[in-house]
Parts: C-alpha cells; structure tokens; sequence
C-alpha cells in the first residue's frame, strides 16, 4: 500500500489489490487518516476483482514470482491487460539470479529508518527445497524492528516462489497475446538497460499493452 498511497497522494486514481483483508483494511484506514483518497480490495494476482480500465499497473517487492506455473503467468497477464487501455504500461520486477551456483542459495538484506525506528528486512532462499522440475523453491522475509532501544524479530515464514529467467519471462509475455516487452532495467532507472554491467538483484520489466 505505501507506493499506492504515495501515488495516490500525488494526485493519481489508485486502485490497491492484496489477498490479505487485513492489510487491505489496514491500507484503506491509513489512507483515510491522511485523507488521501485513493481504494484498495481484496483480490488475487490471477483475478484482480478491480472493475474499469486503468493508465497503467505495477507489481513490485518480487510479488510476480507466486506465479508458479506457465499457465498461471499469462493468466495474469491477460488480466492485468483486460484493465488497462490500449499502450498501458504494466512494471514489474522480480529476483533473477546473479551466478548460476547461486540459485535459491542468495540472501539480501535492505534497511529504512523512520524517526527512531529502523526496519531491517532480510530476504533469505533456502536451497534444499529447490524443486528443478517445477523450478520453484522456498524462501522467506525476516524483519528485524529496532525501536526505543530495543529490537525485535518477525518472521514472515516460507513461501514457495517461481524461478523465472528473462528469456523465459520474455517469450512468456509473447505467449499472452496482450503486451510486448517494452524494456528491462537493472534498477529504477531507465537509462540503464538490463544486462551483466547493472545486474543487481532484481529485473525491472517495462511491459506495454497492446
């Protein structure tokens, strides 16, 4: 919700889809303690439950990667699509693995302080559950919350998540009938194209509706 919120803020028509009712009211009752209007609902990423046509789309936080299947990939992609107008933009971005010997065996770590609060959050892939067939395994987000002096630790549990190439990601796109690949990026930026040089841990895809 915080890049929902932020955007609706800045004077956008947002619309915020999460399978957990309890974060969609948490979303909807910091939206109306900023008196920043903007709608969240409960949805799935392979049925959306949002009605209307929309400028453009996100799914950012490695999210896309609970697709776990071909089928459940373009799938959402053909919903994502049915809601946007022609030459929509959808971004989206997901783990991709810098070393071969590394896959399902990485972990990062990133950090945000608020006031005296300070947010480590550690993402952490555990290789003996790497399935090569179904190219899924489990990994996990741990927080870490430091506040008043003292720190505690929340543990989001496993969850078993797809391994997805860009090569592969790309013919999937292709294969939906409804997006090209506009262009992919090591980071936020786009003056920086995706390749070995800006490979960090993550691809950031520029899809455009057709």
């Amino acid at each position: 919700g915080r890049h929902t919120k932020e955007l609706a803020a800045r004077g956008r028509d947002m619309t915020g889809v999460d399978p957990s009712p309890e974060m969609v009211a948490y979303v909807q009752d910091q939206a109306r303690a900023d008196d920043v209007p903007m709608e969240a609902l409960a949805g799935d990423l392979r049925k959306l439950g949002v009605s209307g046509t929309y400028g453009g789309a996100y799914c950012f936080m490695d999210t896309f990667r609970f697709l776990l299947t071909n089928e459940e990939i373009t799938e959402h992609l053909r919903e994502v699509g049915a809601h946007l107008n022609p030459g929509g933009l959808y971004l989206t971005d997901f783990w991709v693995p810098r070393q071969w010997d590394q896959i399902g065996n990485e972990v990062h770590q990133w950090e945000q302080t608020e006031g005296d609060r300070t947010v480590r959050v550690f993402y952490l892939q555990m290789p003996e559950t790497i399935d090569p067939i179904t190219q899924t395994f489990e990994d996990e987000l741990v927080f870490e919350i430091t506040e008043g002096g003292e720190t505690r630790t929340i543990r989001g549990g496993p969850s078993r998540t797809r391994l997805l190439m860009p090569l592969e990601f790309a013919a999937l796109v292709q294969a939906s009938g409804v997006f090209d690949l506009a262009s992919t990026h090591g980071e936020f930026d786009l003056t920086k194209p995706f390749d070995r040089a800006t490979l960090n841990w993550r691809m950031i895809s520029v899809l455009k509706k057709r």
